[in-house]
């Protein structure tokens, strides 16, 4: 494969923000983690759902449960 055919994106977790911290221990469980971000990405083109778009528009967002809206502060929501 051609390192130029690539595109490499960071996620940083803030540990000091228990949420954030939360969420970095939970994807710890997955050796693959870029295969795990991808799958997630998948699975959210596939239901149509999304927090923000490109030009961060706000779309709304299929929901199974409630989302704790103290969370979202740490997505800068």
């Amino acid at each position: 494969m051609n390192k130029l055919n690539r595109t490499v994106k960071s996620v940083p977790f803030n540990l000091d923000d228990p949420f954030e911290r939360e969420l970095l221990e939970h994807c710890n469980q997955f050796t693959q983690f870029a295969t795990y971000i991808k799958r997630l990405i998948q699975r959210d083109m596939e239901q149509g759902g999304g927090v923000i778009r490109k030009d961060h528009e706000k779309l709304e967002m299929k929901q199974e449960k409630s989302i704790d809206k103290s969370k979202l502060k740490s997505f800068g929501l």
